[in-house]
This record gives C-alpha cells, sequence and structure tokens, in this order.
C-alpha cells in the first residue's frame, strides 16, 4: 500500500502542518506583548509624567492660595507654615531639574527610552507623590482649623 517514503512524507508534511499552525498564534502573542510594551512605554515617558506633575503642582498652589486668602495660612501652627514653605520650594527645585531633564531627553525616543531606563521615569513619579503628600497635608491642615473655628463658635 504505501512505502516507507510515503510514511516518512506523511510525517514531514504533518509536523510542517503544526508548525505552521502554531506561527500565526506566535505572531499574535508577540505582537500583543509589543503592544503591552508601547503602551506601558508611553505612560512612563517622562514628557507625559511632567504634564501630569505640572497639573498636580498646579492644584497644590490653587489650594495654597486659597488657604491664603481664606486666612487659613495665618491661622496655623508656625511650624506646620515654615515646613510646609520649606517643602514646597524643595519641591519646586525638583521640579526644575526634572524639567530640564525631561527636556533634554524629548525628541527622540530612544533618548527617551534611555531616561526611562535610567530612572528619570521614576524620579518624577516620586515628585507626584510628594505633591500628592503635601497636598493632603494642607488639607489635614485647613480641616483642623475650621474644625477648630466651629467648636469654638459653637454655642455651649
Amino acid at each position: 500500500m504505501f512505502s516507507t517514503q510515503d510514511y516518512h512524507q506523511a510525517i514531514v508534511s504533518a509536523g510542517w502542518m503544526i508548525i505552521l499552525s502554531l506561527i500565526p498564534q506566535d505572531l499574535v502573542r508577540a505582537g500583543a506583548i509589543l503592544l503591552g510594551f508601547l503602551i506601558c512605554l508611553h505612560a512612563m515617558r517622562p514628557r507625559i509624567l511632567m504634564k501630569t506633575l505640572q497639573l498636580r503642582l498646579s492644584s497644590l498652589e490653587e489650594k495654597l492660595q486659597d488657604a491664603v486668602n481664606s486666612g487659613i495660612m495665618r491661622q496655623s501652627d508656625i511650624s506646620f507654615t515654615n515646613k510646609f514653605a520649606e517643602d514646597i520650594v524643595a519641591i519646586r527645585c525638583v521640579i526644575l531639574d526634572l524639567s530640564v531633564r525631561t527636556l533634554m531627553t524629548s525628541g527622540a525616543i530612544l533618548q527617551e527610552i534611555k531616561a526611562v531606563w535610567e530612572g528619570l521615569s521614576r524620579e518624577i513619579n516620586s515628585c507626584i507623590r510628594d505633591v500628592d503628600v503635601l497636598k493632603r497635608d494642607l488639607e489635614i491642615n485647613r480641616a483642623k482649623i475650621l474644625k477648630n473655628q466651629y467648636q469654638s463658635n459653637r454655642p455651649n
């Protein structure tokens, strides 16, 4: 019926069919991994993170201006006010440094990838967290002062 050569050829053909049926799945997986990598890279780009940092800093400065205008900062504990002023100056200095470093990497995707690899994005994220902590501290201080005002004005 069938010769050994026919069996051998059938086995080779089956092997090629299996190999060819696996390639598209692997290509889809590789494409999905590449797409995921590109999405993560875009989210970690220093330029994108700096925009987020600038927005958070603007929000903090608006809250600070509201606290100053409403007299909350005048009523704050002097140690809180001094520490807050020192922290905001330090954060502004860090942001200026990060801005310069981000601008130096803008333009070429390879420079941005190198900056991400060297930790620029991590530093920007850390600064974002620091700004968020300052904003939270300011809101807590405001809440304490308003609570004290309410309790002092409340009839006994």
